[in-house]
C-alpha cells in the first residue's frame, strides 16, 4: 500500500517457526530440542511443520521407535486438516531413522550431509522456497554417538550456506552431562521445558555472532540515516546554486535582452529579441522548478511548519484536489538541521503515499510541541489498511516505505506510531526530539 524500498537480505529470508518463542529465524538455523514426553515433540514440531507447508517449503520429519511415522502421521492430520493433500504431492516425508541415518546399519556422516544437500536441490528445483528438517537421536548408542556428534558439528558449521532450518532432537533420559554439553556446543540454539515452560538458550560462539550481527545492523542502520542526511544537504546546496546563480544570472541577462529590445527599431531584430527574452524566461521557470524539487526552499527560508503547511496546499490541496487542514499549536520548536530536514522528508514521503494510495477527501496535519520533542500527526480519512498485514506483505515483498521511516527517527532519537484499520482512514504520528 506504500511505496516501498529494498529490505534487508536477513529479513527477507527469515522463516516462521511456528512458535512464538522461536518466532522468524533465518535460513541455516541449527537447533536442538531437549524432550521427555512425546507432547513435548508434539507441542514443537507439529506447528514448525504447519508452518513450513504453509510457506512452500519442502519438509522431512525423521522419526525413531519413541514417536514413530504412524504417530507422527496422525498428528500432523489432527494440526493440520489437508495434510494427506501435501503428502500425496510429496511436499512432506516422514521417515524411519533407520531409512535416512543408516546404510546396512552403520551411520556415515558424510553420506548423510550429502543426501541432505541432494534432498535441498531437488526441493529448489521443485520449486519450494527450502528446506525444514527434523531428526530424532534416540536411537543413538554409545558406540555411534562420537560420530553422530562430529556430524552434527559439521551440520552447523555448514547449514548457514543453504535455505534449510534443522531442529534436532534428543530424550533428555539418554543424556548425561557431557552428551548435553556436545550438543549445545554443535547448535546454534537449545530449546527445553523448564518448570512446564520453554526456555531458548544459546550457546556462546552463536551469542558472539549475533552480537557482532546487531553491532553491524546498528552501524548500518547510522550509515544509512547519515547517508540520507547528507543527500539531504546536498539537494539543498545545489538548489541553492541553481537559484543564487543559474537563475540570477538568467534573470539578469533577461532583464538587459529586454532593455536592448526596448531600443532597437529594426522588426526582425526585436522579434528575435522576444524569442530569446521568452526562452530565458522558460529557462528560469524550469531551474526554479527544479531547484524546488531537489530541496523545497520554504523550509530554509521559513521554518519547518510553514513548510509544511505549503506542501498542503500545493502538493495535496491544488494539485490533487484533496481538501487539507493544517493545525499548529504556535509555540517554538527549534530543531536541528539534520531533524528538520529528516522530519520534513518523512512528512513528505506520508503526504505523497496519501496522494497516491489512500483515496482520501481530506488531510489533516498538525504540529506541537509535546514535552522536550516535537509532534506531527498526519491523518487522512481514506480507505486505511492493517498495519500489520501490511508489515507482513513489505517483508515478504523485500520492500518497505512508512515503516523504514521508524529506523530513520530512531537514528536521531524520535519514533513513529501508526493506527490504522480497513475502511477507517489512517493517522500517522512522528516524534522527534527539539534542539536542546
Amino acid at each position: 500500500m506504500f511505496e516501498m524500498v529494498a529490505l534487508h537480505e536477513a529479513e527477507q529470508l527469515s522463516r516462521d517457526m511456528g512458535n512464538e518463542l522461536l518466532g522468524r529465524m533465518p535460513w541455516g538455523t541449527h537447533i536442538c530440542l531437549f524432550y521427555e514426553t512425546k507432547e513435548d515433540l508434539i507441542e514443537v514440531l507439529v506447528p514448525y511443520f504447519k508452518a513450513g507447508l504453509k510457506n512452500n517449503e519442502f519438509c522431512m520429519w525423521i522419526t525413531c521407535e519413541t514417536f514413530n511415522q504412524n504417530q507422527a502421521e496422525n498428528a500432523m492430520k489432527k494440526a493440520v486438516p489437508n495434510f494427506d493433500w501435501y503428502l500425496e504431492k510429496g511436499q512432506i516425508e516422514i521417515l524411519a531413522h533407520r531409512n535416512w541415518y543408516l546404510d546396512e546399519g552403520r551411520f556415515d556422516a558424510q553420506r548423510v550431509l550429502d543426501r541432505a544437500v541432494e534432498k535441498l536441490n531437488r526441493a529448489l528445483t521443485n520449486g519450494y522456497a527450502g528446506i525444514r528438517v527434523a531428526g530424532d537421536t534416540a536411537w543413538l548408542q554409545k558406540g555411534t554417538w562420537r560420530n553422530f556428534a562430529d556430524y552434527e558439528h559439521m551440520v552447523n558449521e555448514s547449514i548457514g550456506k543453504y535455505q534449510m532450518l534443522a531442529i534436532c532432537t534428543y530424550r533428555l533420559d539418554k543424556c548425561k552431562a557431557p552428551e548435553i554439553i556436545d550438543v549445545v556446543n554443535n547448535h546454534q540454539l537449545g530449546l527445553i521445558r523448564q518448570d512446564g515452560q520453554w526456555t531458548l538458550t544459546k550457546n556462546a560462539e552463536h551469542k558472539r555472532a549475533e552480537e557482532k550481527f546487531l553491532e553491524y545492523q546498528a552501524q548500518l542502520k547510522s550509515l544509512v540515516s547519515e547517508l540520507s542526511l547528507t543527500d539531504g544537504h546536498e539537494r539543498h546546496r545545489i538548489a541553492s546554486e541553481l537559484n543564487d546563480r543559474i537563475s540570477q544570472s538568467l534573470a539578469a541577462s533577461k532583464l538587459k535582452l529586454e532593455m536592448l529590445r526596448q531600443s532597437v527599431t529594426g522588426k526582425e531584430l526585436r522579434k528575435a529579441l522576444n524569442e530569446i527574452c521568452g526562452s530565458l524566461g522558460g529557462m528560469i521557470t524550469d531551474t526554479t522548478s527544479l531547484a524546488s524539487d531537489l530541496s523545497y526552499p520554504v523550509l530554509y527560508e521559513l521554518g519547518f511548519e510553514i513548510a509544511v503547511a505549503g506542501l498542503l496546499s500545493e502538493e495535496i490541496e491544488k494539485k490533487h484536489g484533496i481538501k487539507t487542514e493544517f493545525i499548529d499549536d504556535g509555540q517554538i520548536k527549534p530543531l536541528d538541521d539534520d531533524v528538520r530536514l529528516l522530519m520534513f522528508h518523512n512528512v513528505q514521503e506520508l503526504l505523497n503515499n496519501i496522494a497516491k494510495h489512500s483515496q482520501a477527501t481530506k488531510v489533516i496535519a498538525s504540529i506541537d510541541r509535546a514535552g522536550t520533542g516535537i509532534r506531527v500527526t498526519i491523518e487522512d480519512d481514506g480507505v486505511g489498511f492493517d498495519p500489520a498485514e501490511a508489515m507482513s506483505q513489505a517483508v515478504a515483498r523485500s520492500k518497505f516505505g512508512l515503516f523504514g521511516i521508524r529506523t530513520k527517527l530512531a537514528h536521531l532519537g524520535g519514533h513513529l506510531e501508526i493506527e490504522s484499520a480497513p475502511g477507517c482512514g489512517c493517522k500517522v504520528t512522528i516524534i522527534a526530539p527539539l534542539k536542546r
